[in-house]
């Protein structure tokens, strides 16, 4: 974060194209005109139209970069919604207002601009230089072409001119920022007092007119969403095991042996050396001398073999290991093949007499001896026969979704023809909503929020789809749905439950509880005010029921309840132990302010790190906006009717 603010005006840059431009539309003012002429027109700027197949188009693309970015947790009937569409709408037109406005006032990007903004940009660099491997990459993996992405990349850089004058000489005033900062940085202890609404409630007395009142006052919060029930199918590991033939004793039997290895436990031996190296060029007699050293080390070795890591670090030449012992870790044959002779041919640990490889003579100790095993077949029967089972139903797989993607392209009307084409069981649940699961008290038997297929519900893609034309008012089967690469489903909407507020002796028990809620926190709220006042008129005295100390700042709890913080911040603090009340989701609660810590040079050092470069980001946007809005005026923006058509439509569409 830090170093984003370092390069705060970079950031503003990107932030300014963001809000202007929709950054994965390549389309310039002659893109525009490109679409059929007998489009229906949802706007204009000046004699450039913007069509419903263009905003279909770029909306249609936005939608799929944010399933990209969201995965599974993705949810477009909460992203397509009428104020997402008309601000769409609005950034298409602003975009096309700039465009012109360049156009008019001759701003442009030179060629050697567009190729140092491509170069300078960091996911096209590798250890910071330009890589065009890189650059390739990332066109190939978006299927844009260099000329549309250096098109967008000038049409920025235009943007940058126009906007950047205005946006960046934003400055902040010094006492604001001032007041800002002590603000946001100050701290106060307080201890707290809470009025718990459930202590209420059990005392709480509702008569049969205040039921049926508040029913008939609040019924429309009672309304359960409107739900599908769902008939669906699932190919996966499990469903793919049915499939696979029965595994004979033979087949185990040769499974097993052609992976013996696996059920190998090998030999493993710790090793210690002493090297005695021959030097480079040596004549018979340096040779020679070498050996009888290395036979004498040995021989000391044999005699005291406690003493193998001494006699290493005295005669070894080996300067990895003469400090270690001599070890050369434990070693399964093999690993170092030159030893395997000498150090695996004894059959008990000890010293071996000098060997020589390459240029060295080596005295190794044999320090312990793991012994290997092979797991006998009786004891792996069991496992054998499950490994090859996963291996088959692996194989299988990857047939069955073929044939499953093939079927359900073809077969539409019942999931039927694939559930006996594949031996797949026809699942039901009920109680799939358009953003959530209903309860099981609504949804009722076989409610998906408690099925073991639950967490399939519960990615937005599968409900995505639920919710689409084609599946929820044509009635048909869903193509596949991947919910992962081993797990692939089909939906069909069973019954489709229209949105409807059950009748009061459905819900009386809710009811009831609601309004042993309200009336719960109600009586919290007085007693916590009543005795907010005597505190305020009498002074604490003796203070009962309040906890420890705790220190608040806006800095370090953003995150507490809006009504806490603000109320406890805000309070005057001329005349502490100062007293505040404020209510909270659960009832009510009690601050005594005890003391006020003006920020110190680390909350002030975060604040100047991590929110002032923001403040001025965020008011240089603002502007922009405002300049952009201005500029809209001057340039005969129309909106036709039928956008209103186009912004409203139904959420999931796309």
């Amino acid at each position: 974060m830090l170093e984003s603010f370092r390069t705060h005006k970079r950031l503003l840059l990107i932030v300014l194209f963001v809000l202007v431009v929709p950054s994965f539309v390549f389309l310039g003012i002659a893109d525009y005109q490109s679409f059929d002429s007998n489009d229906v027109k949802l706007a204009s700027v000046r004699k450039n139209d913007i069509t419903q197949s263009q905003f279909d188009q770029s909306w249609r693309e936005r939608l799929n970069q944010l399933r990209e970015e969201n995965g599974s947790s993705f949810n477009v009937n909460a992203v397509d919604t009428p104020a997402n569409r008309q601000a769409w709408l609005d950034q298409l037109v602003d975009n096309q207002v700039l465009q012109q406005e360049m156009v008019d006032r001759h701003f442009n990007a030179t060629d050697n601009m567009v190729r140092q903004a491509i170069a300078s940009t960091p996911e096209f660099q590798d250890n910071g230089k330009y890589s065009f491997q890189k650059y390739s990459q990332f066109l190939t993996e978006r299927n844009i072409r260099d000329v549309d992405y250096e098109q967008y990349v000038r049409q920025g850089l235009a943007f940058a001119q126009l906007l950047e004058p205005v946006a960046g000489t934003v400055a902040i005033p010094a006492q604001t920022t001032a007041l800002l900062q002590t603000a946001m940085t100050q701290e106060r202890t307080v201890r707290l007092k809470n009025f718990e609404a459930s202590a209420y409630e059990q005392s709480v007395q509702v008569s049969d007119q205040e039921t049926n009142e508040w029913y008939e006052k609040n019924k429309q919060s009672l309304q359960i969403p409107a739900y599908v029930n769902v008939d669906y199918i699932v190919l996966n590991q499990d469903a793919a095991l049915k499939t696979v033939d029965d595994v004979s004793d033979a087949d185990i039997e040769s499974y097993y042996k052609t992976n013996i290895e696996k059920y190998t436990k090998k030999e493993r031996r710790q090793i210690n050396h002493i090297q005695i190296q021959i030097p480079a060029g040596a004549n018979d007699a340096e040779q020679k001398a070498a050996h009888d050293r290395a036979i004498e080390v040995a021989e000391k070795a044999k005699q005291s073999p406690e003493s193998f890591a001494e006699l290493a670090k005295t005669y070894s030449d080996d300067a990895g290991s003469k400090n270690q012992g001599g070890s050369l870790g434990t070693l399964a044959k093999g690993d170092i093949a030159q030893l395997d002779e000498a150090a695996f041919g004894p059959e008990a640990p000890g010293i071996t007499e000098p060997v020589k490889i390459d240029n060295a003579w080596h005295v190794l100790q044999i320090a312990n001896i793991e012994q290997g095993e092979v797991q006998p077949l009786d004891q792996l029967k069991d496992t054998l026969k499950k490994e090859i089972e996963l291996q088959q139903a692996s194989e299988k797989f990857a047939d069955l979704s073929t044939k499953l993607t093939q079927l359900s392209s073809t077969e539409r009307d019942s999931l039927q023809p694939l559930a006996d084409a594949l031996q797949l069981d026809i699942r039901h649940v009920s109680g799939v909503g358009q953003e959530a699961l209903l309860p099981k008290e609504q949804a009722g038997e076989n409610a998906a929020v408690e099925s073991k297929d639950a967490s399939y519900f519960e990615v937005g893609r599968v409900r995505e789809t639920l919710f689409s034309e084609e599946v929820a008012k044509q009635g048909k089967n869903s193509g596949v749905i991947e919910i992962s690469p081993s797990e692939l489903m089909v939906v069909r909407v069973a019954k489709n439950v229209p949105a409807a507020v059950p009748a009061l002796d459905d819900v009386r028990e809710v009811v009831l509880d609601r309004i042993r809620a309200e009336k719960g926190k109600q009586q919290a709220a007085e007693d916590g005010q009543a005795e907010l006042a005597m505190l305020k008129e009498k002074g604490p005295g003796e203070l009962t029921g309040f906890g420890k100390e705790t220190t608040i700042s806006r800095l370090t709890q953003a995150q507490l309840p809006p009504a806490m913080l603000n109320a406890i911040m805000n309070a005057p603090s001329d005349n502490l132990p100062a007293f505040v009340g404020f209510e909270l989701p659960e009832g009510y609660a009690i601050a005594q302010i005890e003391k006020v810590t003006e920020p110190t040079a680390e909350a002030r050092n975060m604040f100047d790190q991590y929110l002032r470069q923001a403040m001025i980001t965020g008011t240089g946007a603002q502007m922009a906006q405002s300049v952009t809005r201005l500029i809209r005026q001057t340039h005969d923006v129309k909106i036709y009717p039928e956008a209103d058509k186009v912004i409203n439509e139904t959420a999931g569409n796309q």
